[in-house]
């Protein structure tokens, strides 16, 4: 009975973080972070790819970055163009953030 309970734990688990991520991709288009973020290719802003090997295992740097209160560390000489968009994810809630960079981070 235990392992049937903790199965099921587990999978709601399973099930609620990949709802955040998939949360995180409809924030992802939403925002208009794709407009400069690509999935493997640097184009205006650094890859998804590269911005998750930096963040790897930074998740609470990554958040902190999208709120304003952490320094770039992927591209620091492109800052100024991120600047803008750092006002929209700023006003994003707590969640929308953990998903946002579960998203990101899922590009490894």
């Amino acid at each position: 009975m235990k392992k049937v309970i903790l199965s099921a734990v587990l999978g709601v688990a399973v099930m609620a973080t990949g709802a955040l991520a998939g949360n995180g991709e409809q924030l992802f288009k939403s925002k208009g972070c794709a407009a400069c973020h690509q999935a493997t290719v640097d184009t205006v802003g650094p890859s998804l790819k590269k911005i998750a090997q930096a963040y790897a295992g930074k998740e609470a740097d990554l958040i902190k970055f999208l709120k304003g209160e952490h320094k770039a560390i992927v591209d620091p000489a492109k800052f100024a163009i991120m600047q803008p968009q750092l006002n929209a994810t700023k006003s994003l809630s707590d969640e929308e953030l953990k998903a946002l960079a579960e998203y990101i981070l899922s590009f490894k």
